[in-house]
């Protein structure tokens, strides 16, 4: 169903009711049905002999099932003969299409139900413990945690077993407040972000001033130094000036070799 949250639905089975087992109950539709179909299906001989199942022709088995299920429509609304699995694919796909009263029921199984009397009170009785019991213990539920309880509807398998399809959803103030919860994340997540991208943007340009200090000293420091080792070769390739003597005029020179 459109709206449904966590889509864990309600998966009861039963078996299949056994060959030997004898349903008794006061379902007066039931009854009144099937007491329409035999009259109408069969003529009164076959009434008197059912114990005996007098032959019944094509046609009046055909008649028998379409009077059941028209029974069927009456008693519950939307009902599909189709067959379904039993595994979670195919109920959730089932599930999907069904509208909260639906009861699907295998071919086969309808032919049954509208032949066998016991099989028939048999199934609508599980049928009805959807409707009566399923539904109101579920809405009870699913409200005392805040939910709302989504009936899908009862799908009885071609091997005899039922299934309840059903799961919960949000309700409309708690799909509120759910939003409005995540609308507060995502916008301290957005905060935190953008004090995040701040806080790079900063470190980076105080990066980058420490790198521009850095390298200025290093230039700078480099030019006192080729500073100094010009003025060091200045000195270093300075001319000598040597004092020159005067001698006397007529002063005789003279060597000494020791």
């Amino acid at each position: 169903m459109s709206g449904m949250i966590d889509c864990r639905y309600l998966n009861r089975m039963y078996s299949p009711l056994p060959e030997n087992r004898t349903v008794r109950s006061a379902a007066g539709r039931t009854s009144s049905f099937l007491d329409m179909a035999v009259k109408t299906g069969r003529g009164t001989a076959d009434v008197l002999e059912v114990s005996g199942k007098p032959e019944v022709s094509e046609t009046d088995e055909t008649s028998n099932v379409d009077a059941y299920l028209e029974h069927l429509k009456k008693k519950y609304g939307r009902v599909t003969i189709e067959s379904i699995g039993k595994d979670q694919a195919s109920l959730e796909k089932a599930g999907k299409r069904m509208s909260g009263n639906d009861v699907v029921i295998a071919p086969n199984i309808l032919e049954e139900m509208a032949d066998d009397v016991n099989k028939a009170l048999y199934y609508e009785q599980k049928i009805d413990y959807f409707f009566n019991t399923v539904i109101p213990q579920g809405n009870a539920i699913c409200a005392a945690q805040g939910l709302v309880f989504e009936p899908c509807g009862v799908v009885v398998h071609e091997d005899g077993t039922v299934t309840y399809i059903c799961g919960c959803s949000d309700s409309p103030e708690r799909v509120a407040e759910v939003n409005r919860i995540n609308a507060e994340k995502a916008k301290k997540k957005a905060e935190q972000q953008r004090q995040y991208q701040e806080q790079a943007l900063a470190a980076a340009a105080q990066r980058r001033a420490m790198w521009e200090r850095t390298a200025q000293a290093e230039a700078l420091e480099k030019s006192f130094s080729n500073i100094g080792d010009l003025l060091k070769t200045r000195i270093v390739s300075a001319p000598t000036v040597t004092p020159e003597t005067s001698l006397p005029a007529g002063t005789n020179m003279f060597f000494l070799n020791l």
